[in-house]
Parts: C-alpha cells; sequence; structure tokens
C-alpha cells in the first residue's frame, strides 16, 4: 500500500465475515520471491477448513519447499528496511506514470493504484485501429500486458508494470507516446 491508504483484510470486518473467509498471504510479490510459491492460509473456522479439505484435494495445493519457506521468514523478520526502499521507488514511479499520461498521453485513462506495481492503461479513446497491446508492442517495441486476457473489459485496456528502474521506466514511457506521436502524425 502507498501512503495515504489502507488494507482492509475481510475478514477483519467482523467475526462473521472471519467465520466465513479465507485468508491468503504470502511474501512473493511484496519482496520478489514468486519463483519458491510458498503461501498461507489461514481459515476464518474450522467448518469452513472442513468444507475446503472436502472439494480441493490437498494435491491440487502443492507443497512447501524449504528454499519457500526460509525465504519467507527471512524476508517478513529482516526484508522491510528493503522493502521501504522498493517502495519509495515504486511511488515515484507511480507519480511519473501519473504526470507522464496526463502530460503526454491524455487520451489513456488511468487511475493511480492506491497498491501495487501496475497500471492499468484504457486505450479506448486513442482510436488505435487495433489492440493496444498489439499496438504498442508493434509501434513501440513495448510489451505490455494486453488487457483482453483479463476478461472482456480489458479489451481496450493494457497493464504496465511500473516496477522497474526509473530509468528503464522513463524509456518505456518515451517509447509508448513517440508510438503514438506517430499515428498521429501519420493520420493528420
Amino acid at each position: 500500500m502507498y501512503p495515504g491508504n489502507t488494507h482492509i483484510p475481510f475478514a477483519s470486518l467482523s467475526p462473521e465475515a472471519a467465520a466465513r473467509s479465507i485468508t491468503l498471504t504470502s511474501a512473493t510479490k511484496g519482496f520478489n520471491i514468486p519463483g519458491l510459491r510458498t503461501a498461507l492460509m489461514y481459515f476464518g473456522s474450522q467448518e469452513l477448513k472442513e468444507r475446503f479439505h472436502q472439494r480441493i484435494p490437498g494435491r491440487l495445493l502443492g507443497s512447501p519447499n524449504v528454499i519457500g519457506i526460509d525465504a519467507t521468514v527471512a524476508a517478513w523478520r529482516h526484508g522491510q528496511p528493503w522493502l521501504h526502499e522498493v517502495m519509495k521507488i515504486l511511488e515515484g514511479n507511480r507519480t511519473k506514470v501519473t504526470e507522464f499520461l496526463a502530460k503526454e498521453m491524455p487520451a489513456i485513462k488511468y487511475r493511480q493504484p492506491e497498491a501495487t506495481y501496475l497500471a492499468w492503461l484504457d486505450c479506448r479513446a486513442m482510436n488505435l485501429g487495433t489492440s493496444p497491446f498489439e499496438f504498442f508492442l508493434e509501434k513501440a517495441k513495448v510489451g505490455l500486458n494486453d488487457g483482453a486476457a483479463f476478461g472482456e473489459a480489458g479489451v481496450t485496456c493494457v497493464r504496465l508494470n511500473f516496477g522497474t528502474s526509473p530509468k528503464i521506466l522513463d524509456e518505456i514511457l518515451s517509447r509508448l507516446a513517440e508510438s503514438v506521436r506517430e499515428v498521429a502524425l501519420a493520420t493528420a
């Protein structure tokens, strides 16, 4: 979460909400250890846990590995100073994306995220003639996530991962804007 925002777990809303929720958590995103595939599940009630295990075979859940467990414990015990520094970079990148889009590509609808390092860019108003994913891949040579992969509502969108260095983000944003300018000039 970025400063000024608060994460409110569903299970914390009331004892009734907790009794019917499963909370999943891991260090994979925050501490950049997704390949180690270690997560925790907390069941709000014993009944819910039993129902879950009746429906979901254990083989589908995988099993933790020693490296993943050790990395998760280390991240949660000792990684906060590192995460604090990363969050400063991400907050700067988030602001950079917001300001850049407003100035250079105002047709893109964008809502600054309260958490995460992913920016959803709605390119509907740009009339690109193709999917925004294909457009930016071909014209800007930037591979964003295709919004269509996330459902029908995402067809006009792309997802930009700004969890990178400010220098690389500058290059990405510059290429995106240049590709749009080139098309605008060609159609003018």
